[in-house]
């Protein structure tokens, strides 16, 4: 699935002051493609992620994926499209703690026809979690946690994985070893993956970086 950002504007209110993240930020992904979105704080690339993933419109400019404008869909159309693809995660890596870490992942399929048991299963396996299954959130490393939380988001098979500071809390053996993974499924299942990162480890997986600026977002 090709992304396609084409003069995308966003600005926001702070006190009296008016705040420009972007304007006119030009960027596209092709289809199989990982870039990693760097930048210093306040720069918008938590905001950039929630505008692709259909949580917050830019003021102006368009979001195209294989050509479909995200923000022409009304919203029940543009949430079942975000839902089914593509996956989302944060650097918080949330779960209800309730839940098991197989029940955390199986959340995006609540309401779905098809059963997404076996395929949540065999993602978690595929992370090294398979003793892991019925653990709750609190049970598990700041490492396992950020696996639950991947595995989670790419339970409904995306087509584009969408990851914010997923490494934050990890430290660098930790998230050497999760990059690996981030590359190794882009490689083998072509999904494409955008991802927000401080950590400059990153770029000796992901060579393609997105320069986001404290200034004008480009």
């Amino acid at each position: 699935m090709k992304l396609v950002l084409t003069n995308i504007s966003k600005t926001f209110s702070h006190a009296d002051e008016t705040v420009s993240l972007f304007r006119g930020l030009d960027f596209s992904l092709a289809a199989g493609k990982a870039t990693v979105i760097m930048g210093p704080s306040g720069c918008g690339k938590t905001t950039l992620l929630r505008i692709l993933y259909g949580l917050e419109p830019p003021d102006s400019g368009d979001v195209l994926f294989d050509g479909t404008s995200l923000y022409s869909l009304d919203e029940t159309s543009r949430r079942m499209f975000c839902r089914q693809t593509m996956g989302f995660s944060d650097q918080q890596a949330q779960m209800l703690p309730q839940l098991t870490a197989l029940e955390n992942v199986l959340i995006p399929s609540l309401g779905l026809k098809e059963n997404f048991e076996q395929h949540a299963r065999e993602l978690l396996a595929e992370f090294g979690l398979e003793k892991r299954l019925d653990f709750f959130p609190y049970m598990l490393s700041g490492g396992e946690l950020q696996r639950v939380a991947l595995a989670r988001a790419l339970v409904l098979r995306p087509k584009l994985l969408l990851l914010d500071e997923p490494s934050s809390a990890l430290d660098v053996a930790r998230s050497d070893a999760f990059f690996a993974l981030i590359r190794d499924l882009n490689r083998e299942k072509q999904v494409s993956v955008l991802m927000t990162t401080h950590n400059h480890r990153a770029l000796e997986f992901f060579p393609d970086v997105l320069r986001l600026d404290a200034e004008n977002g480009r």
